[in-house]
């Protein structure tokens, strides 16, 4: 088979300028987390830890909320797919409806219960303290946060991902000015520590709503031809189709942060080293999978497009042809991942016997994650057909019935250690794409209507 057909190029080109800024935006995230880290990092354990079980908390609890964005880009996908462009953006609208209705009172009730959920974190009083009242400030901006996603759904689903990684770039750089502001007492700011992150973060996130409003007005074509900002075009109608579509990928966004918090539970029932060990790859592993998230997020846009037009066949290949672009990107750095597993280990601990315990376990995921590109490019991209409630069963199936149970089989009862783990983590992410595949070759995610 040639490779003009394998990799045709006018397709190639439509998906790789959608995918590239994506990838980029998502990349800069992970900057941003080990920069956000490493400023938190310098007051202590203690505030480190906070802010980092703090994170995750919120990030679980904000899965509630920012699912409409999947729910908006899937709509705004096959409305401008069917060109009622006005359509797509009542999917805009009916998402920024939402996300301030709902995530402004319901990040105000969670922050109240912010020292509930540290009681059941951790049993240091210090960690609790500062990590309760960073949860609560991040939380207070949930609606900003949500309505962020929502725009990112918007600008994705209108194939115009430039806009959405430029204004992510934005936010990072303000959230890290304004670590350097809080944390550390600067520009006649007192010093906030850990507070302070917190605070950083709302107003970063509040800062990226103004940029979106902003581009989202300034920009001329999208204003006359897409019609945002208008209240008629919100109706009870199209507030329950969305709401149809974001339930499912909300639960499964928050199922799925929890297994992952139980995955590195098991590496933490291994010993101390483990869970370091599980705590890097994660980290690493989040960063190597970003291409293919990248190419199953423009893959949803397409797919979404081209059922608009009614056109599920071009939709179909082109989701094979982002799994065989998102194998080609991937497949050099994970070799090279592969081969210098130690050296990359020994960035993030000097510790050597948890290099020598993790660096197996590295060695296998980095050459999983070729494979790893096929389901995860196929399953983002059956979100832009709208097929969040299946999604959602199978991810879940996949982290709670498979990964799970296989990983404590294979890691604590027959003592294959962290490298066990991982091998059951692949064997979860075979069983994914099968599920994953079956779906792409039947035509019910085709029919769904959005």
């Amino acid at each position: 088979m040639s490779a003009e057909r394998w990799f045709d190029r006018d397709r190639s080109r439509e998906i790789l300028l959608l995918a590239g800024p994506i990838i980029a935006g998502m990349g800069s995230q992970t900057v941003m987390n080990l920069v956000d880290t490493g400023m938190v990092g310098r007051l202590g354990p203690a505030p480190q830890a906070a802010a980092g079980l703090g994170s995750f908390t919120f990030w679980v609890l904000a899965n509630l909320i920012i699912a409409l964005g999947t729910g908006v880009q899937a709509t705004v996908a096959r409305r401008d797919g069917e060109e009622d462009k006005e359509g797509a953006g009542s999917g805009l609208d009916t998402g920024l409806m939402l996300a301030v209705a709902i995530g402004l009172p319901l990040g105000y009730t969670l922050a109240e219960a912010a020292p509930w959920f540290f009681s059941l974190l951790t049993d240091d009083a210090a960690v609790s303290s500062g990590g309760s009242r960073y949860l609560a400030i991040r939380l207070m901006g949930m609606g900003a946060v949500a309505a962020n996603y929502c725009f990112r759904g918007f600008y994705n689903g209108i194939g115009r991902s430039m806009v959405y990684m430029s204004t992510l770039i934005v936010i990072h750089a303000s959230n890290i000015f304004l670590n350097w502001v809080f944390i550390y007492g600067n520009l006649g700011s007192r010093a906030m520590g850990v507070e302070g992150a917190g605070l950083a973060s709302v107003l970063a996130a509040v800062i990226g709503t103004c940029v979106y409003t902003i581009l989202t007005l300034t920009q001329a074509d999208v204003r006359s031809v897409y019609k945002p900002f208008r209240f008629r075009n919100i109706t009870p109608d199209r507030i329950k189709r969305l709401t149809k579509l974001s339930v499912p990928e909300a639960i499964r966004g928050v199922l799925v942060m929890l297994g992952f918090l139980l995955f590195l539970d098991l590496h933490e029932a291994i010993g101390t080293r483990a869970a370091a060990g599980g705590t890097i790859l994660v980290n690493i592993a989040s960063a190597g999978l970003l291409p293919a998230m990248g190419m199953g997020m423009a893959g949803a846009t397409l797919v979404g497009r081209h059922l608009g037009r009614g056109e599920a066949d071009e939709a179909r290949r082109l989701m094979w042809l982002a799994v065989r672009l998102g194998v080609v990107g991937i497949a050099v750095p994970a070799i090279l991942l592969a081969v210098f597993a130690e050296p990359v280990l020994a960035i993030f601990t000097p510790d050597a016997p948890t290099i020598a315990e993790a660096a197996p376990a590295l060695r296998l995921f980095a050459l999983a994650s070729i494979f790893d590109v096929l389901p995860i490019v196929l399953v983002f991209s059956l979100l832009g057909a709208g097929a969040t409630r299946w999604v959602a069963g199978v991810q879940v199936f996949q982290q709670y019935v498979l990964l799970l149970p296989l990983a404590a089989l294979l890691g604590l009862v027959l003592e294959l250690g962290v490298f066990g783990l991982w091998i059951g983590m692949f064997l979860s992410r075979v069983g994914l794409a099968a599920f994953a595949i079956t779906k792409v070759r039947g035509d019910s995610w085709t029919r769904i209507e959005v």
